[in-house]
């Protein structure tokens, strides 16, 4: 992409001199103002008009140098990728994680493939996007409500719903309340819920204004763990994904009215080509989210 001939006109209305302009492009001012001409003959108006001090842009200079800007803006974000298209290529790949579950393929990925340097991250699915979408992450694993984004691709893994969990014991617990969309009977109960920022707290959130309920937030935590101790040992309720409990749960799970579905996604920018690193984690992660109960 030749943009030498913007890169003059900018650096001209910026100077507001032809030989200050020339100057600092390290050409000559006739070479310069010969350039200049001949664009404004082509186009057939002035871009510059001679003011007390200096050159300042007419109306159709104007409209061309802030297309001037947003061309060279074009050219420096597409350099950029390439520039991370090269970095890939050079046995690095940066992978920015949201979910526990994909951590798992991490070594059979490193397994397979030793001369690849995996770089990882582990963070909440709003640090992760912006990851992707600013270059910093080739690949990720986040959850989201929606399949579609303006910038990313998103590859579907798994497919969830938020769940209601309820300590085992609760006395005025009735399932057919929860069906109902009934859920009067938690409106003094303590909620673990998630840190935010996050997506899972977002989606909490989404839950109990559905569920009409202002929760006693007992705490805020950000792993699976200690929500499933804190639900064990009776300390408050909780929202969890729908997977299959683990053997020693003893906490009681109940199906939102209505639904909260969620994805868990492979996402990378819709701009770049997938390099054959990249094409076997998503492969792995395919085959762990598949796996899964």
């Amino acid at each position: 992409m030749d943009t030498k001939l913007i890169e003059y006109i900018i650096a001209i209305a910026e100077e507001k001199s032809l030989s200050k302009a020339a100057e600092r492009l390290y050409i000559s001012q006739p070479a310069l103002s010969q350039r200049l001409k001949k664009l404004e003959d082509e186009l057939g108006t002035p871009l510059f008009a001679r003011e007390r001090d200096g050159l300042t842009l007419t109306d159709a200079g104007r409209i061309y140098v802030n297309g001037g800007y947003s061309i060279l803006q074009i050219k420096r974000n597409a350099l950029k990728k390439i520039a991370s298209l090269s970095q890939s290529s050079k046995n690095t790949l940066r992978f920015a994680c949201a979910s526990s579950s994909a951590m798992e393929i991490i070594p059979a990925f490193r397994k397979s493939n030793p001369e690849i340097e995996l770089i990882v991250r582990r963070s909440n699915t709003p640090s992760a996007k912006e990851d992707l979408i600013m270059g910093r992450a080739d690949l990720g694993v986040i959850l989201t409500s929606s399949l579609q984004h303006s910038v990313l691709e998103y590859l579907p893994l798994w497919t969830g719903e938020l769940l209601l969990a309820v300590p085992d014991g609760h006395s005025t617990i009735a399932s057919e309340d929860f069906s109902h969309g009934d859920y009067t009977a938690l409106q003094d109960d303590y909620f673990v819920l998630t840190r935010a920022p996050s997506f899972v707290r977002n989606a909490e959130n989404q839950a109990l204004r559905s569920m009409q309920l202002q929760p006693n937030v007992i705490c805020e935590i950000e792993d699976d763990v200690s929500r499933r101790y804190m639900l064990n040992n009776g300390i408050g309720n909780a929202f969890v994904p729908s997977r299959a409990p683990h053997s020693e749960d003893t906490y009681h799970t109940y199906s939102l009215n209505p639904p909260l579905t969620f994805y868990v996604v492979a996402a990378y920018q819709k701009s770049i080509i997938l390099s054959e690193p990249m094409k076997q984690l998503i492969r792995l992660l395919l085959t762990q989210y598949d796996e899964l109960p």
